[in-house]
């Protein structure tokens, strides 16, 4: 399997949106904000998409990268993905649905709804057109990759587990906003459900499992950089 993580922009953000028990703090730490894709039995599997509406980018502070030239080395184009996992219907995660032709897109049953009444027409549309694969609880994709429900960040939200190389990863989607938060079992500060979240955390902590977030630039630093703002995981 091939795993790579992309950087599609960077801003400031609230360290307490980071960590639950910084909530009184003012201070502004940089992040990421990225998307994943996997090479794995001959498909191509894009663990949610970024978006790019230059207003929305400019409302969050958000300085966005154009890297369709970075990913054309890898994947040559959206339309040869096979298969969207969407962790959650926030607009950094499902906007740039609708640049894929007609994948399979895997995502939690309450997001899809969720995604229905608030996303843009666009994603409305491509969700609607489908195939679409509803989750209540979790799915098995391809052998690999295990869909989990978790409903701490969003009441839908979820992540994505797998192995590889005889080592546990997890996919956190906004579950976590940094390693650390897992690593150090610290809640994250953005959250529907406190339970949740820390139900799932206090499990992957004790797990050891390697987690892999949207929004940590210590992502990019730490695995080899095959781009500018690509790097490879596996």
């Amino acid at each position: 399997m091939e795993l790579y993580a992309v950087k599609f922009g960077e801003s400031s953000f609230r360290l307490s949106n980071v960590y639950r028990d910084m909530h009184h703090s003012e201070e502004l730490v940089q992040i990421a904000w990225s998307f994943y894709i996997a090479k794995h039995n001959n498909k191509t599997i894009c663990i949610d998409t970024g978006f790019r509406d230059e207003n929305v980018a400019q409302q969050w502070g958000i300085t966005l990268t154009d890297v369709a030239d970075e990913l054309s080395g890898i994947i040559g184009n959206l339309s040869s993905v096979d298969t969207v996992l969407i962790t959650h219907s926030h607009f950094d995660h499902i906007e740039n649905l609708d640049l894929f032709d007609k994948p399979e897109i895997i995502i939690s049953k309450t997001d899809y709804e969720t995604a229905l009444q608030q996303c843009s027409p666009a994603i409305k549309e491509k969700l609607l057109q489908g195939p679409v694969v509803t989750v209540d609880n979790e799915y098995i994709y391809d052998n690999q990759f295990r869909f989990k429900v978790i409903g701490g960040h969003s009441p839908g939200s979820s992540v994505v587990y797998f192995e590889s190389v005889h080592t546990n990863y997890i996919i956190t989607g906004d579950e976590c906003y940094w390693c650390d938060n897992l690593l150090s079992n610290r809640p994250n500060g953005v959250f529907s459900s406190t339970e949740n979240n820390e139900r799932f955390l206090n499990e992957a902590h004790h797990s050891g499992l390697i987690p892999l977030p949207f929004h940590d630039l210590q992502i990019f630093e730490h695995y080899p950089a095959v781009s500018n703002n690509i790097v490879r995981i596996l």
